[in-house]
């Protein structure tokens, strides 16, 4: 593991010779902003890195209370239709801002792994070149990104999911009373989570070569 890096001045994202340096935030939390590195970036990609930073301290909390709202929109029958649209809409635009908000991050992220390496994925290869002739240490791979949990962590996960969703559908079909929709989305919900935990004990898919520092 290299601890200090000697970054050559070419953009990780699209090796061009003029990038903006940027921290880019470790790992692939929706909301982390730390842990980060300090890359050269292309000019559009640093400006969206900037924007996540500076938006990321407030995007867990209002994304909770557009959920809060929505639901309350849907399951408040009471309320004017005027005030359930409005929190709909407030929903859908929370949600769809900061889908773009993230989509605008590169593939380029770096990732610490068990190890304690870092690797940044995806790097074009005369980037990868450059960083390995001034990093003694730094390798490069076309090997794909290792999941960040061992096989078994996800098994478990997985068989708690879709038991937890098997209970709540037997219980709810048992309880002799009408209940909300909302407990069976939460069931169907649980249920493709555990489907999608299954899926990452698969080992990660080999296709085209992407180049890969490991530092």
């Amino acid at each position: 593991m290299v601890t200090v890096l000697d970054i050559p001045p070419l953009a990780v994202t699209n090796a061009s010779s003029d990038p903006e340096w940027g921290d880019v935030p470790i790992g692939q939390g929706t909301y982390r902003r730390s842990p980060s590195q300090r890359l050269p970036l292309d000019p559009r990609t640093a400006k969206a890195i900037r924007r996540y930073r500076r938006l990321v301290p407030w995007a867990l909390p209002v994304n909770l209370t557009a959920l809060v709202v929505f639901c309350i929109a849907i399951y408040r029958d009471d309320l004017p239709l005027a005030i359930q649209l409005a929190g709909i809409g407030m929903y859908m635009t929370t949600t769809l801002g900061w889908h773009r908000v993230v989509a605008g991050l590169p593939p380029q992220r770096p990732r610490r792994l068990r190890s304690g390496d870092l690797r940044i994925p995806e790097v074009p290869i005369e980037v990868a070149e450059q960083w390995i002739a001034r990093n003694p240490g730094v390798t490069a791979t076309d090997e794909p990104m290792p999941h960040p949990h061992s096989r078994r962590y996800y098994a478990r996960w997985s068989i708690g999911l879709v038991t937890a969703a098997i209970v709540l559908v037997v219980v709810l079909a048992n309880d002799g009373r009408e209940d909300l929709i909302l407990f069976w989305q939460l069931a169907s919900v649980l249920f493709v989570a555990g489907l999608v935990m299954a899926l990452r004990t698969l080992p990660p898919v080999h296709g085209k070569p992407k180049y890969t520092l490991l530092g």
